[in-house]
């Protein structure tokens, strides 16, 4: 094996790396080597986690894509991906690796670490090139699961397991300055002094009077009515508790504390009314704290799935004598810290009155949606500038997730929809990329009618001091996490908006007009970068689009599904090759069915530009991406980056989805009841490699057939253009084996072909 200090550089790589540097790029895998505690330089043998992460932060480089191959075959970061298959394949001896890794160990020049690679490509070449096939570069925002596409059916393992990938990396305690910033007396009234002092009598210097001694939580739970009755009964919010699992209506399950307006009727409760959720404990147990935020955490998505334009939810703990504040955004939850309400009874004692008195805004209620005469009005800013107000009609989607845009859309009158969501401050907001297409002539997508900047999750948390997110107990470190190196810390401030988001002064400008807010020909970056991101900064907005349809999933007729397929396609095709924007988002909830002489002919079109991406622009920076798992192409979910092709894929996998599951409730059933089970169950419960490996192999012609087995008789016609389109979206390469990658050259050849396909379909229903 050549020694990497034999391999010479020449003139032209050495130029380009001195361009290219890594900077920081490397750091991540320097400090997971580090905490590996293994010695690199003796013989032990590198792991192969190890190699495979450096591998894929040195192809995710810049100079990767620019330095060119040893043999001429395309350039070093295909010949990178092409070892990373063979080490999965365990057909390299990792020992081949070690001088590779002593370099980054001993955090070697840059030109230093590029020889030893290519002395490794040298030693383990030639890589022929794929077979044509764009090649993937890995360098895609990372996918990351969400509780929303979850039924309400499913079992609390489920919902929890998938809860805990949403809070996992975003989940912080001990955030500085928290009491004060929810709970500062010296800003209260009278009224609220008053409350406190009644509550600060029932402590007597030492511990709290008549707090039970054996700390159940039915002798708890009186304890707080009791204190409540003596020292705030007339606070405005009420601590209420149930005592079985039906009290919630449209909910099941019981809540052990929660503050909320005084019920309605007795006994009987709604997600929507609360305010203030709390989970009761009779031991404090440390191992028991994941379990415990998780029970909370799913309470939490009740209360955002039904107020879903609320801002953020109060929460706490109470175990035993030991009590946790804690607060939900839309980016994560964080805490006070855990403190003895004995010891600190100041502390406990703001928080109760606090939470009895607090105003809405200071609750997380939502103050952008203005109440009047049992209606909802907003108001924003038009295209041409103007203040337009408008009024909403009935909720059409929200989002049953916490960690999430939490995307909610209402009807409004004149065919329009508003839409509100919470965005990642790294890409281009939706906004921004409708008027782009609009300018563009795109056609087939929605046109912006209005728009407005509410807030963001750094104006939320600004004045908080966050320090190292919290590590579960028994995690798991995975290179493709966000992470936080020891020592880092940030305090929250206004400087955490990016430029291109410049705070609240943009939103609360009534008169700013909205093509100033879009004056910006390219996005600007955020002033933090993803590997300094504690939480990911979100920016809330609320837009009007034009035309309003109805998602695809309420087809009514076989023609509608396919009309409206084929014509989102269409409208697909155009952002791609027109607009230069990509969707990467392609689901049963962004594809809608419109009049076509309300849509330019249209009779489907494309919302929902949430992800969307222009070509060529390069990584976004966000920490993740959030997409619907069922609908995900098989490479995406194996994090290689999004491609036009995927998103075909993601087309074909709706139509699967809507003929197999929507269907039988759409009216197609006939006198059949619908299937108990279903192979599609793979494609949404599971890691994100157990639901690619599911597609594959679902792609088959055998298992494909049997997935159609499961539609409605009726929907008989629709199997051969399900296998038409399989086989133009996986064709068997050279190896016989079915290709799910990107064919180079014109997007066309995988466009023309499918719309095709559709028409056929569609010309053939007419015949009957």
């Amino acid at each position: 094996m050549a020694d990497q200090a034999d391999y010479a550089l020449t003139e032209q790589q050495i130029r380009i790396i001195s361009e290219r540097p890594f900077k920081n790029s490397l750091d991540y895998f320097y400090a997971r080597i580090k905490l590996s505690e293994r010695d690199f330089h003796q013989s032990a043998t590198p792991r192969q986690e190890d190699v495979e992460g450096l591998l894929g932060a040195l192809v995710a480089s810049s100079a990767a894509y620019n330095l060119p191959s040893p043999d001429g075959n395309g350039n070093a970061a295909f010949n990178l991906l092409s070892i990373l298959q063979r080490i999965r394949e365990s057909t390299i001896e990792l020992d081949r690796f070690r001088p590779l890794i002593c370099c980054i160990i001993n955090k070697s020049p840059d030109h230093t670490i590029w020889a030893a690679v290519f002395s490794l490509l040298d030693t383990l070449g030639p890589f022929p090139m794929p077979y044509s096939s764009i090649i993937p570069t890995f360098k895609g925002t990372p996918v990351k699961s969400s509780s929303s596409r979850l039924a309400d059916s499913e079992t609390r393992e489920i919902v929890e397991r998938e809860l805990f990938e949403e809070i996992r990396t975003c989940t912080f305690r001990n955030v500085g300055g928290f009491c004060d910033r929810f709970f500062d007396s010296k800003n209260w009234g009278k009224q609220q002094q008053d409350m406190l002092k009644g509550v600060m009598a029932e402590h007597n210097g030492t511990k709290w009077k008549d707090f039970p001694s054996i700390p159940d939580e039915k002798l708890v739970w009186d304890w707080l009515r009791s204190l409540e009755e003596r020292a705030f009964p007339d606070a405005p919010h009420k601590l209420h508790t149930t005592t079985t699992a039906n009290q919630f209506n449209q909910q099941k399950g019981q809540m052990d504390i929660f503050f909320q307006t005084p019920a309605t009727k007795a006994g009987a409760f709604e997600y929507k009314h609360i305010l203030v959720v709390g989970e009761q404990k009779k031991s404090y147990d440390k191992g028991r704290f994941k379990a415990d935020l998780l029970q909370l955490t799913r309470y939490m998505r009740g209360v955002f799935a039904d107020q879903p334009t609320r801002r953020f939810v109060h929460g706490f703990t109470l175990c035993a004598f030991t009590m946790e504040l804690w607060v939900f955004d839309r980016s994560g939850p964080y805490s006070s810290g855990p403190f003895d309400i004995h010891a600190n009874p100041d502390k406990f004692a703001r928080a109760i009155i606090g939470y009895a008195t607090m105003d809405n805004d200071a609750m997380g209620l939502d103050t952008f949606i203005q109440r009047e005469d049992s209606h909802r009005y907003v108001t924003l800013d038009d295209a041409d500038g103007n203040q337009t107000r408008i009024r909403l009609g009935r909720p059409m989607v929200r989002q049953k997730a916490v960690v999430c845009r939490g995307t909610t859309c209402f009807e409004t009158r004149n065919s329009q929809v508003a839409k509100f969501s919470w965005a990642s401050d790294k890409g281009q907001l939706e906004v921004r990329q409708l008027v782009l297409a609009k300018q563009r002539g795109v056609q087939g997508v929605a046109r912006v009618v209005a728009h407005r900047q509410i807030g963001t999750i750094a104006e939320l948390r600004e004045g908080l001091d966050f320090q190292e997110r919290h590590r579960f107990r028994n995690e798991d470190a995975h290179l493709d996490s966000p992470t936080v190196l020891s020592g880092s810390k940030r305090k929250s401030s206004s400087n955490h908006t990016s430029d291109s988001v410049s705070g609240s002064k943009r939103w609360r400008s009534g008169n700013q007009k909205l093509s100033s807010q879009l004056s910006t020909g390219n996005a600007k970056p955020s002033l933090y970068t993803p590997t300094d991101d504690l939480w990911e900064n979100r920016i809330y907005s609320c837009l009007v689009i034009s035309p309003a349809g109805r998602v695809v999933s309420e087809f009514t007729t076989v023609t509608k599904l396919l009309e409206s397929l084929r014509d989102a396609i269409k409208a697909h095709q155009s952002l791609y090759t027109k607009g230069n924007i990509l969707h990467r988002d392609i689901s049963t909830n962004n594809i809608i069915i419109t009049k076509p002489e309300a849509s330019g002919g249209f009779k489907g079109m494309l919302i929902d530009l949430d992800l969307a991406k222009e070509r060529g622009s390069g990584p976004s920076g966000a920490r993740h991406q959030t997409g619907t798992m069922q609908f995900m192409a098989v490479e995406v979910l194996r994090k290689t980056d999004h491609t036009y092709r995927h998103d075909l894929e993601s087309f074909f996998y709706v139509l699967i989805w809507l003929c197999a599951c929507f269907s039988w409730n759409n009216g197609f059933a006939g006198g059949s009841k619908p299937p108990k089970e279903s192979l599609l169950r793979k494609w949404e419960i599971g890691t994100f490699y157990d639901i690619a490996d599911a597609k594959e192999g679902h792609m088959t012609v055998s298992s494909l057939k049997r997935i159609m087995g499961k539609f409605p008789e009726i929907l008989d016609i629709l199997k051969p253009l399900c296998l038409k389109i399989r086989k133009i979206l996986f064709p068997l390469d050279k190896d016989e084996e079915m290709s799910f990658g990107t064919p180079s050259g014109d997007p066309d050849q995988l466009y023309r072909p499918i719309v095709a396909a559709f028409d056929d379909t569609i010309e053939s229903l007419s015949q009957y």
